[in-house]
């Protein structure tokens, strides 16, 4: 499979997570960037998906990829909330450097 379609949609569903909206006691508002930040990592990694799989298997690739990058997520982000949603922007650097190769 390919490596830079999970680090896009791990990097995009962490952004999305970080721009969540909060409960009003939260001491954190919503990051609306985030949240498009988020939505243009996840078109990047379909367009990545489309580019390395082809317009026929790109769409299964991408949400099995997707789904990986997602349950990762969510394991890690249930044990250590601030580590999971750090290292997005290495991730998305990465995976823009191995859509180049």
């Amino acid at each position: 499979m390919s490596l830079e379609v999970a680090l896009l949609g791990y990097a995009g569903l962490a952004n999305l997570a970080q721009g969540k909206r909060r409960r009003a006691g939260s001491l954190r508002p919503a990051q609306p960037r985030a949240r498009i930040i988020g939505w243009f990592l996840l078109l990047a990694s379909l367009l990545a998906a489309a580019h390395r799989f082809g317009p026929y298997q790109a769409v299964p690739a991408w949400l099995a990829l997707l789904s990986a990058s997602g349950v990762t997520l969510v394991l890690v982000h249930s044990r250590w909330p601030a580590i999971a949603t750090a290292p997005w922007m290495p991730m998305a650097a990465i995976a823009l450097t191995l859509c180049l190769v």
